[in-house]
């Protein structure tokens, strides 16, 4: 059922599968298919072990049972043999050369490297809002090179740093966009590498997707806030117009930068308008709930397998 390369790989890429082996096909051929295949072993996180008699060499599963994502994560980076670490997301699909130029650059002595990405189902008004409000900041075309933070995922980081982190390791990866935020604080050196692409694909419905990003929110505002005062907290609230103007720009930014020559619409401006909303809303609703009892929405945000027939 498991299968492991004889040599130590190089990387060690963690794919979520909560839904099951068989959903996350697509993401999985992206990975079998990289350049430099024998150098990576795939982790695959499934409830249970899939019916597939044999699996390619290099990839493992990993059964989960009832984790939840960021608990399955931590147990797959403590189950990884690479000295580096990705952590994949189930919709986010490498091209062929990714794993050669990001280990490259990892090899010159950088805590992380980080893709450009582009948007892998574009033709929508709502997955351009998505995609520019999630991942504007390191949308192609865009200048590589030593940047001050990186995506929370889809970033190589050393595998060493985070089992430093010891039992805090689990709750640094309900929202891992604070874990690349604290490793830059903390002097990390981060480099975003602008020839290792990825195709990052949205869901094309506007409900889901404004339930999905209610519950980015919610993680976010629960983090953000987990050491303050009670009162503070159900405060935070107070500021959700500052919160969605802050996502909103932020996202009017990375149009300007690149957004026409990516393909973006100007009309994904206003679906970002409305995303950044309910982020925001999100936001006030984690702050006052708190971590425990927002942990299991967060899932739901990140658990977005894409079919093979979309990619």
């Amino acid at each position: 059922m498991e299968s492991r390369t004889v040599l130590k790989p190089k990387l060690s890429v963690i794919v979520p599968a909560l839904r099951g082996y068989e959903t996350v096909l697509a993401a999985l051929d992206s990975w079998e298919a990289q350049s430099c295949r024998d150098q990576l072993e795939i982790l695959v996180l499934c409830p249970t072990r899939p019916p597939t008699a044999t699996l390619p060499p290099g990839q493992i599963v990993i059964e989960t049972d009832s984790l939840e994502l960021h608990e399955a994560r931590c147990l797959a980076i403590r189950h990884a043999r690479s000295d580096l670490v990705m952590l994949a997301e189930d919709h986010c699909l490498p091209e062929r050369n990714w794993a050669e130029r990001v280990l490259a650059r990892m090899e010159e002595g950088w805590d992380a490297v980080g893709p450009a990405l582009c948007s892998g189902n574009s033709g929508w008004m709502i997955t351009q809002g998505s995609f520019l409000l999630g991942y504007g900041q390191w949308m192609n075309p865009v200048a590589g090179g030593p940047a001050a933070v990186l995506p929370g995922h889809n970033a190589v980081l050393r595998t060493g740093k985070l089992l430093e982190l010891g039992p805090a390791l689990e709750r640094d990866l309900l929202v891992a966009a604070f874990l690349l935020r604290r490793l830059s604080e903390q002097g990390g050196r981060l480099y975003l590498e602008s020839e290792a692409g990825m195709r990052h694909f949205d869901v094309p419905h506007w409900a889901k997707s404004m339930r999905i990003f209610f519950c980015v929110g919610m993680g976010f505002g629960a983090v953000r806030t987990g050491d303050w005062p009670l009162l503070g907290r159900a405060f935070y609230g107070l500021a959700t117009p500052l919160v969605a103007a802050k996502h909103w720009w932020r996202a009017v930014t990375h149009y300007r930068r690149a957004g026409a020559q990516a393909g973006l619409s100007p009309l994904c401006l206003a679906a970002a308008a409305i995303l950044a909303a309910a982020w925001a809303c999100g936001e006030a609703a984690g702050a006052a709930m708190g971590i425990r009892r927002v942990t299991p929405f967060i899932s739901f945000s990140e658990i977005k397998p894409v079919p093979r027939s979309a990619v």
